[in-house]
């Protein structure tokens, strides 16, 4: 392989100017020429990379990134430089089966590499290939059977294939491995059957972890949270006021959170009751009268909603026009 000559060095120094001047076509164009120039020289294949990636040339820059993968896979030692940028960038533009297939690749060449098998479980679950996901992550378990998070990741992918008998053994498995803080895995059981849609499951889920923390304010609002989605409103305020007297200093926040909850679901005046207790609670928390004046607006009530705006603009300035509000 050649070396770079002082004319090279010259030409990467313009190129990198041109990077800081925002002119990325210029930068591309003399980064262009280094690689052809210098083929072997990794410094220049990844600087045109990220001379492409600035100025949008997308394709041309997972180009770039994938010949730099495909000599990090040739060797002993798996740096994962280009392979860490192709799974950012692929996740970023929502390109799911290239992140799918970029990481098989990468786990058939290092098959013993416990992150890279996240990696691949992971973006299975993006690409809605929960078989696979579950295969990768029960491979984890089997590399490294305490890890509890190993299993809940398992148990995600099997909720996601309709596996719910497993999928819950394997939650089990991990509240085992971790006693103490075992209502914490069944809190994330329950947030997993939400996003699947599987409020029943979620709920009784809820309830379990419930059961074994109740002086757990945040518990409650869980259970809150998935009652709303059930359409059950009066059951999840009570949950909500159970948070608040378990913690009255957080009131605010609590109510902040039932209201969001509400307004996701459409329920923009039952938000709007909460949001109202959210700011009675916390009256000096500009974001609560954002909230509010939101809801207010989702009701046609502008008038309403101009106030509480004008609140929230007030308690941003602070006491005597101090910005900071100290």
């Amino acid at each position: 392989m050649s070396q770079p000559t002082y004319e090279d060095e010259q030409m990467r120094l313009e190129a990198e100017k041109c990077m800081r001047d925002g002119r990325f076509a210029d930068a591309v164009a003399l980064y262009r020429t280094l690689v052809a120039a210098h083929p072997g020289e990794e410094s220049y294949l990844l600087a045109l990379a990220w001379a492409c990636h600035d100025q949008g040339a997308w394709e041309e820059a997972i180009d770039c990134f994938e010949r730099l993968l495909d000599r990090e896979l040739g060797r002993k030692v798996f740096t994962g430089f280009g392979f860490d940028e192709l799974v950012r960038i692929y996740k970023e533009r929502g390109l799911h089966d290239r992140l799918v297939e970029v990481c098989r690749r990468a786990c058939a060449a290092q098959p013993e590499d416990y992150a890279l098998l996240g990696e691949l479980g992971e973006a299975c679950l993006l690409a809605a290939q929960p078989a696979e996901a579950a295969a990768a992550f029960r491979r984890m378990t089997e590399m490294e059977p305490d890890d509890a998070m190993a299993f809940c990741r398992l148990g995600n992918a099997l909720i996601a294939a309709g596996d719910f008998t497993e999928a819950e053994a394997a939650y089990g498995r991990a509240a085992a491995i971790e006693p103490d803080t075992g209502a914490v895995f069944f809190l994330r059981l329950a947030d997993a059957y939400l996003k699947a849609g599987e409020t029943d499951r979620a709920e009784t889920a809820a309830r379990r972890c419930l059961a074994s923390r109740p002086d757990e304010p945040l518990y409650h609002c869980t259970l809150g949270d998935i009652l709303v989605r059930r359409g059950r409103l009066e059951e999840a305020r009570g949950c909500y006021d159970a948070a608040v007297a378990l913690r009255p200093e957080d009131a605010g926040a609590y109510y902040n959170r039932l209201g969001n909850a509400l307004a996701r679901d459409g329920r923009h005046r039952q938000a709007l009751e909460a949001f109202r207790a959210a700011v009675a609670a916390a009256p000096d928390t500009p974001a609560l009268y954002e909230r509010l004046a939101a809801a207010c607006r989702a009701l046609g009530l502008d008038e309403q909603a101009l106030d509480a705006e004008l609140r929230a603009g007030a308690n941003k300035k602070g006491p005597r026009g101090n910005p900071a509000g100290r």
